[in-house]
């Protein structure tokens, strides 16, 4: 400074950054920065180039419909609670497999799992219900993705909204 309080110079930066995290206190506030480095940590790219879909099934990128194909059903005798008798026999035969089944009711009326596998007239769960099934209980299933292009193409009909790249090789052959 030429003078005292003359800052006509400018400035002389040490740091520079973004503030991450603000504790305050009664007597004080704790600032802490982090540096523009801390950037280069975010996945990138945000949209992944692979074979499978990436969108969420139903959503609004996927723009399907689900309720299109739900089907319910009352459960039959021998159902437990991880797995529930059923008189549906769906088309394509694995059109629920990692799809939902709701408890409609019942001690399970609002509640939702996942479904692992369905054949031979069982529906199959990832996890139990919490309170037995009993026969007569009303469930609703919803068709689940297993984010194919094939499977979007002839199961659900929505292949222009696929959010997959099923063209580019693999890392083994893209190399």
């Amino acid at each position: 400074m030429a003078t005292y309080g003359d800052t006509s110079p400018g400035t002389v930066v040490l740091f520079a950054g973004r503030i991450s995290d603000i504790d305050c206190s009664r007597t004080g506030i704790d600032l802490k920065c982090r540096s523009h480095l801390e950037l280069l940590n975010i996945q990138m790219p945000r949209r992944l180039w692979q074979a499978s879909c990436t969108h969420t099934f139903g959503d609004a990128m996927c723009q399907f419909d689900r309720s299109a194909f739900q089907a319910t059903f009352s459960a039959g005798p021998g159902s437990t609670q991880v797995q529930i008798a059923t008189s549906l026999t769906p088309m394509p035969a694995n059109l629920y497999v990692q799809g939902t089944i709701a408890g409609l009711t019942g001690g399970n009326a609002g509640a939702s799992r996942a479904i692992a596998n369905m054949g031979d007239g069982w529906v199959y769960l990832k996890l139990a219900f919490l309170s037995p099934v009993i026969v007569g209980d009303q469930f609703q299933l919803l068709p689940g993705c297993d984010r194919t292009l094939a499977t979007c193409n002839t199961v659900f009909n929505n292949a222009s909204h696929f959010g997959g790249f099923p063209y580019v090789p693999t890392p083994e052959t893209a190399v």
